[in-house]
């Protein structure tokens, strides 16, 4: 499943409106600019995640496609996470063990987006229910930005009104407004260092001699028959073909709880994700939604929307694309779910 999570379509049609800040740019050349910048080849930031229950502070730092980000949680917890272009090691500061495994083409697909890519795959989720317009500019991080604005259209949507400011020079996106559900997330750089000059034994972790490194390899899914996965879970429930949404392909995703994921398409075009597992820990309600009469949890964040219940003993996590189906769209389906043969 991971290695779709960050397909996006990078190419929008938007009706946006202008102003004069905006030095004959349309946001949709922001956008674009967004992701096909080329001028940015490393820097520093630090930055605050803001979701109203507790704030989580950054650090972040990369070159050349190499990445150290050191997080602190509301409750003092740090965690440090390095990818040096070779290997990826997270260690949680007072644990006892660092966990680290090999980075190769084959697990390229597992490799965090940009945050250009994360604000493209927004902007897909939100560009036929929001209106999105230019807001006066104003400075972040000490860096001019331009102000996007998207308003939630009249009707029901999962996503309320957004607010982007992406940096004029380097079209980094430096600090986002976003309300799900009544939840209102910010995201604000506080420090923004573009192009700055970062020495190589950044990308080094400097570990306790008492912690052990726990070497993990990736088990890379493979494809199997609806009769294998069956075998794994038993009972999975599945949409019937009637519905015009069909199995793509079905994954085994080589965990410890059987997971599988479900790949379905519409017209050749893969509309949406659901992994099955069987859980060994409970359902965390972030946004009630309720699934087939049962209560579900709702989460939408940097564009990636997912929807989770629990039913039988296996838990369902429905991973929306940008242009597939849409949740609403997938609840009234689901009433009609089928076992799979």
């Amino acid at each position: 499943m991971k290695k779709i999570i960050y397909s996006a379509t990078l190419i929008l049609t938007l009706t946006l409106g202008a102003c004069s800040s905006t030095e004959d740019l349309s946001p949709q050349d922001i956008l674009n600019n967004a992701v096909q910048t080329e001028d940015l080849s490393s820097y520093y930031a630090e930055y605050t995640i803001d979701s109203g229950d507790g704030t989580l502070s950054a650090k972040q730092w990369v070159k050349d496609r190499k990445i150290r980000s050191e997080m602190t949680d509301s409750n003092r917890e740090t965690s440090v996470a390095l990818n040096d272009g070779q290997t990826i090691t997270s260690y949680v500061e007072g644990e006892k063990t660092a966990i680290s495994f090999e980075v190769g083409e084959s697990v390229g697909g597992y490799v965090q987006p940009t945050m250009q890519e994360q604000m493209m795959s927004i902007y897909n989720s939100i560009k036929d229910t929001h209106n999105i317009t230019f807001g006066d500019d104003a400075k972040v991080a000490g860096h001019d930005t331009y102000h996007l604005i998207a308003t939630a259209k009249e009707g029901e949507t999962l996503f309320g009104d957004m607010e982007f400011w992406i940096d004029k020079k380097t079209w980094m996106p430096l600090k986002s407004t976003m309300v799900a559900a009544d939840v209102t997330t910010t995201t604000e750089y506080t420090t923004y260092e573009p192009n700055t000059n970062i020495a190589d034994d950044v990308f080094s972790l400097d570990l306790p001699k008492d912690v052990v490194v726990q070497q993990n390899a990736i088990s890379l899914p493979e494809n199997i028959t609806t009769e294998q996965a069956v075998e794994k879970l038993g009972n999975v429930l599945v949409l019937p073909d009637t519905t015009g949404y069909t199995i793509d392909s079905i994954e085994d995703m080589k965990s410890d709880t059987n997971e599988i994921a479900i790949n379905y398409a519409k017209d050749d075009a893969l509309q949406f994700t659901i992994s099955v597992f069987k859980p060994t820990e409970p359902l965390a309600i972030e946004q009630p939604m309720t699934v087939r009469g049962i209560e579900g949890s709702f989460s939408g964040d940097l564009g990636l929307t997912f929807l989770q219940w629990e039913e039988n003993g296996l838990r369902y996590n429905v991973l929306f694309m940008e242009e597939g189906i849409t949740v609403e769209q997938f609840i009234e389906l689901a009433s009609g779910m089928v076992t799979m043969e």
